[in-house]
């Protein structure tokens, strides 16, 4: 796919690795749709910074753990490009907030309904709309947690492990539409949920890795960058980990 001209809409992309694919794919030329849910300050930020490339966006506000955000997400973006012709599943709790055998149910109800339903009600509603003009790209945000186990995580871990099924799953049901659907799993990348811990605890990450080196939000934008241009791939999932996975 020429993603020059194309919508795209990137999920959770005010901030990490959603700002930085977002502003990617204004380079490549491509109208890009903002979504936050509470974080309007970096969402204005990632509009700012694709304004200043010259790039075309919109920001729009949604809560993607929720069926009535989503349908009004979806509908705007409609009624505004008249199609969608990329959606990149990002948003995401990034890990469990609390020991699984501690934490509430309404934590755990939150995480699913953020990490894998929200994916799969948005990838529904996009499909609605990709089928009318003939195809399009459908992109997950994955993890290296849900490949084999996520450690502590254990219902992140079991919410990726769904989105990796998920991916698989669905390409299937959408490629006689023309939509391929891919997901990216990063390693260990230097976001702000690392920030609050010390440089001995990021080392035990790091050394995890064959590489020994963090995984940079431009090298995730790469991968939707390469999965978007592709046209032959699909129900698969890229490993971006420094080598985390090669046990």
């Amino acid at each position: 796919m020429e993603i020059k001209n194309k919508v795209v809409l990137i999920t959770g992309s005010s901030s990490g690795i959603g700002r930085q694919t977002a502003i990617r794919f204004a380079q490549e030329g491509a109208k890009v749709v903002i979504n936050y849910r509470v974080n309007k300050e970096g969402a204005e930020e990632t509009k700012a910074a694709i304004e200043k490339l010259g790039g075309e966006c919109l920001v729009m506000q949604a809560d993607v753990s929720k069926g009535d955000e989503i349908n009004r997400l979806f509908d705007e973006i409609e009624k505004k490009f008249k199609k969608l012709d990329i959606l990149i599943n990002n948003a995401a709790i990034p890990n469990d907030k609390v020991p699984f055998l501690e934490t509430s149910d309404d934590l755990i109800y939150e995480m699913v309904n953020t990490d894998l339903i929200g994916p799969m009600l948005c990838s529904k509603k996009a499909v609605e709309i990709m089928k009318k003009n003939g195809g399009g790209k459908i992109l997950n945000t994955s993890s290296i947690r849900g490949w084999e186990h996520g450690g502590r995580s254990v219902v992140y871990a079991a919410s990726k492990a769904g989105i990796n099924s998920f991916t698989r799953t669905f390409a299937k049901m959408a490629a006689p539409l023309n939509i391929q659907v891919n997901a990216v799993a990063p390693g260990f990348v230097k976001t702000r949920n690392y920030d609050n811990m010390t440089k001995e605890q990021c080392e035990i990450f790091i050394n995890q890795t064959q590489l020994k080196r963090w995984v940079t939000e431009d090298e995730i934008a790469d991968a939707f960058i390469f999965l978007t241009k592709n046209d032959a791939m699909t129900g698969q999932v890229i490993y971006v980990d420094a080598g985390f996975t090669l046990k």
